[in-house]
């Protein structure tokens, strides 16, 4: 814990020094200079965590589950999935960060307290008092902010939960250590602090989520002109994003590895959670609220404040000019890296353009296999034959063919698996070749609509069945999934197997839509987490955790074979909390990694 004070002063200090650009609402040019400075001194700790938020997806993640191989066979990844993994090497640590982000919101907390000193009750006036509006701007600018600040520690502390909470040595279901509104310094020892109950940390997350929707008075989303809530603050935290990480932390605790009696009412409110957060976007139905294309959701429209549609709840720092992904995973032949090369076992989840799994499909021919396929196949992976395009500057076809360039070859940079990865990438925009590049904008989308409506079909499920919608719902859980399934043009018979097959069967429906979470939010850090939410508790873990990773390769007169890559190695379903927290601090470790 003395790290992590170390990194928080350093923080702190960069953050005071920073300007409050991310906070300030449109300038009106009627503002005192004098009271801008000392407005965005006072905002530096909001201002630095929001900064801290990220901007790329860590689509690198995804090596520790069967859904991709390193090509390098190298990286802290690598070494994690394949049997390196300990409290000394964990590429998913959060511990020091996550912490020193709670550090600086507290010190900001700390600050936002009305004064009837002041003319403008505000501890700071955050708008020159001109006129009688100022003074009801000012006073909703401080609810807001501080709205925020306890948005953003709840999410922070659901970041902690969905890494460390697990099952310790000596058996207890615990989270993280609880410490409150406490601004720690370098005097405190995290003793002082024990890991809570996995129960009191839940409770933590859902109280600040409680204290930014009714003493920070956030709106569900941020629209209009107006100054302390118009559709300026879009990229802050809002009532809907607060309202969605309620309902992720209370999905953790519905979930098998923590609800160990399968109490149902822990999915009932699990998905009246989910669904009110989606409510909270617009009208709830079978086709709303709206959501955008692909391109539009992860790229063009994340700058546009007036776009009238909300499916991204809440996101990471935008960028632009970036180029990150595409130079880490794109093919050799295009000036890319290929570092994270899609498996097997990702391409075989996607089902036939029915929704039937490939095992039952009765259109399904391993000749030809990515024909007839789910149309998020194309979209995620580039298989064989699948042509990069970016207009006016280059067309690249893969060829993993004996003398293709993109066959597994150290010297070229082929890949290890056949394929290549697509999902978070604009294969359509981006140009890395020399003297005619091209990049995009971005940003990492930490919550969507998408993760919202299958998190609610499978709570409704487990909670009422596939079928039957909770008290005052105006959809169940097969009416969720099936908007994942027909989002992409070419998927709209997709349901069919969902609705001919799978009916009211309970069980089926709990696989079916668990793969779908794998597919839809595939590479955007979501499937790692899931699947110890899923199946830590089970006797049977390793059968999901431990299992072994598959490639392809083509020749032209026998056709596609399967080839194994490597096996996923794990001591524990659970991860292990930092060595130096356990050792210098006495915080029981979690199970596994004594």
């Amino acid at each position: 814990m003395k790290d992590l004070m170390k990194y928080t002063a350093i923080a702190i200090v960069l953050s005071i020094s920073a300007a409050c650009n991310f906070l300030d609402p449109e300038h009106d040019n009627t503002r005192d200079e004098d009271i801008l400075d000392d407005a965005a001194y006072f905002c530096g700790p909001l201002n630095a965590v929001y900064n801290n938020l990220p901007s790329v997806f860590d689509v690198q993640m995804d090596v520790l589950t069967d859904n991709a191989v390193d090509r390098t066979q190298t990286g802290n990844y690598y070494r994690a999935a394949t049997g390196a993994m300990s409290p000394n090497l964990n590429p998913n640590d959060v511990w020091a960060s996550a912490y020193s982000n709670i550090r600086l919101l507290n010190i900001f907390l700390s600050r936002m307290v009305l004064n009837d000193k002041h003319p403008y009750k505000t501890p700071v006036a955050f708008f020159a008092f001109t006129n009688d509006a100022a003074y009801t701007n000012n006073l909703n600018y401080f609810y807001r902010l501080k709205g925020e600040a306890f948005g953003l520690r709840a999410w922070w502390m659901l970041k902690l939960m969905y890494t460390y909470a697990g099952e310790s040595t000596d058996g207890q279901l615990l989270g993280v250590p609880i410490v409150g509104d406490a601004i720690l310094d370098q005097s405190l020892d995290i003793a002082d602090y024990p890991r809570a109950s996995f129960d009191d940390c839940i409770k933590c997350i859902v109280d600040d989520c409680d204290s930014a929707l009714v003493v920070g008075k956030l709106p569900n989303i941020y629209a209009g002109t107006d100054l302390a809530y118009g559709s300026a603050f879009r990229s802050h935290m809002s009532g809907a994003a607060v309202k969605a990480v309620k309902a992720k932390a209370l999905l953790l605790a519905a979930s098998p590895a923590f609800n160990r009696t399968g109490d149902v009412t822990k999915w009932q409110a699990a998905a009246q959670a989910a669904y009110d957060a989606i409510a909270a976007l617009g009208t709830v139905s079978a086709t709303t609220p709206a959501w955008q294309a692909r391109d539009a959701y992860y790229f063009s429209g994340l700058s546009n404040n007036e776009n009238g549609v909300y499916d991204v709840i809440f996101r990471g720092k935008y960028v632009t000019g970036n180029n990150a992904l595409e130079t880490d995973n794109y093919p050799a032949g295009i000036y890319g890296n290929a570092t994270v090369n899609v498996s097997q076992n990702f391409v075989d989840a996607f089902t036939d353009n029915q929704g039937y799994p490939i095992a039952e499909s009765t259109s399904y021919n391993p000749a030809v296999p990515y024909a007839g396929r789910d149309a998020r196949l194309s979209q995620f992976v580039a298989c064989n034959g699948y042509t990069y395009a970016v207009s006016g500057k280059y067309s690249y076809t893969v060829d993993i063919s004996e003398n293709g360039y993109d066959t597994n070859n150290t010297l070229n940079k082929g890949s290890r698996s056949g394929y290549y990865l697509l999902k978070t990438l604009r294969p359509t925009q981006v140009s890395l070749m020399a003297g005619n590049t091209q990049s995009t904008p971005r940003a990492n989308i930490l919550i969507g609509l998408p993760d919202m409506l299958l998190m609610f079909a499978e709570a409704s499920n487990e909670a009422w069945g596939p079928t039957t919608a909770g008290p005052g719902m105006a959809i169940d859980a097969q009416t969720a999934l099936k908007r994942i399934l027909t989002r992409d043009s070419g998927n709209s018979s997709m349901d069919t197997y969902l609705t001919t097959v799978i009916g009211t069967d309970q069980a089926k429906f709990r696989d079916y839509v668990r793969n779908q979470r794998r597919i839809e939010l595939a590479f955007e850090g979501h499937y790692y987490y899931d699947l110890r939410r899923w199946y830590a508790a089970d006797a049977a873990w390793q059968d999901k955790l431990n299992v072994t990773v598959y490639g392809t390769s083509y020749n032209s007169v026998s056709g596609y074979s399967k080839i194994e890559l490597e096996k996923r190695k794990f001591t524990s379903p659970w991860t292990p909390v930092p060595y130096s927290e356990v050792y210098n601090g006495g915080v029981k470790q979690n199970k596994g990694w004594e």
